[in-house]
C-alpha cells in the first residue's frame, strides 16, 4: 500500500490532509511525523506546496495529530 496522504489535526481540530502529488519536500514531512510521533524534539518544518504561495509550516506546539491515512 502506497502511503500518500498525511493527516494533520492542529490543536484548535482544523484538519489538513497533505497529499505527496502536492508537497515538494513530502519525505521530510513524514520523517517529522516519525519523529513527533516517537515523542522526540523537532523543529518547525515549513512544507513547499507545488502551486506558487502554497507554503505553510508546522511546529509541535501547534501539531495535535499527525498520522498516515488509507
Amino acid at each position: 500500500m502506497k502511503k500518500d496522504r498525511i493527516r494533520i489535526v492542529y490543536r484548535n481540530n482544523f484538519e489538513r490532509i497533505v497529499e505527496e502529488s502536492n508537497v515538494r519536500n513530502f519525505r521530510s514531512l513524514i520523517d517529522w511525523m516519525e519523529d513527533f510521533n516517537e515523542g522526540n524534539a523537532v523543529p518547525s518544518l515549513v512544507l513547499f506546496g507545488r502551486d506558487l504561495g502554497s507554503n505553510f509550516s508546522i511546529n509541535k506546539s501547534n501539531v495535535k495529530i499527525i498520522e498516515f491515512m488509507d
